[in-house]
């Protein structure tokens, strides 16, 4: 079964660099061939405490199977609480995923609205959490004005497929770049808490990875505004 879908995945691939790539493959799609291979390779990683494999498995999972696919659309309610689609985001995307317990670590707060006052102009910096409105308008109350907050009430979740994608299958917490089409840049595990740093630290660890990936979305899109010369 796993065979035939990479099979139908490959033919896709195929079909879509000869149309000049005019039918887009899904990030879900794509994490319907090849995410149950990579999470029996990073679970027997896991059970061997063998943690560098667990980070290698992750970014070569990424990077074949899942950048330069195209994020699927979902609706999720903004906090005026209305329905907002994904794909009405024009800028570029920076999207960073939360839960109610998996806050902001040390330092990711102050660099993420940093980048917010400065970037804002040029991408939507959106946020995505799990959670009920109150909990997610109190968890925010300090974010930035340019930063986009979006929450997901599962109590009432009609986006069940690619919500589940976006929460279960890679983990949080996750920072995805998207150029303006909605095809996937990168997607990278975001800093971890460490109680011996000092908040300078987590802040500059937290701006460098964040501005990294805001640099690399901008350079490629960038290579999307270009005209191409034509040769006589």
């Amino acid at each position: 079964m796993l065979m035939a879908k990479k099979l139908l995945f490959l033919l896709l691939l195929i079909t879509a660099a000869a149309q000049g790539q005019s039918n887009k493959i899904f990030f879900s799609e794509s994490l319907d061939v090849y995410l149950p291979k990579y999470i029996q390779e990073a679970e027997e990683a896991i059970r061997n405490k063998q943690q560098d494999k667990v980070e290698l498995l992750f970014k070569a999972f990424v990077e074949t199977a899942l950048k330069g696919t195209y994020m699927n659309d979902f609706q999720a309610r903004n906090l005026s609480k209305n329905q907002k689609n994904f794909s009405d985001f024009e800028k570029p995307i920076v999207l960073l995923t939360f839960s109610a317990w998996c806050i902001p670590s040390k330092g990711e707060l102050p660099a993420l609205n940093d980048l917010a006052k400065q970037y804002g102009k040029d991408i939507d910096i959106v946020v995505l959490f799990w959670d009920d409105y109150k909990t997610v308008r109190k968890a925010t109350r300090d974010f930035h004005r340019n930063i986009k907050v979006l929450y997901v009430d599962e109590a009432e979740n009609t986006n069940v497929h690619i919500i589940r994608n976006l929460k279960h299958s890679l983990g949080l917490p996750l920072v995805f770049t998207l150029n303006s089409k909605k095809e996937i840049i990168n997607i990278q595990r975001r800093i971890a808490n460490r109680m011996g740093d000092s908040m300078e630290t987590a802040f500059e660890e937290n701006h460098k990875l964040l501005k990294d990936n805001i640099t690399q979305l901008l350079f490629h899109e960038s290579k999307l505004n270009l005209t191409p010369v034509a040769s006589y």
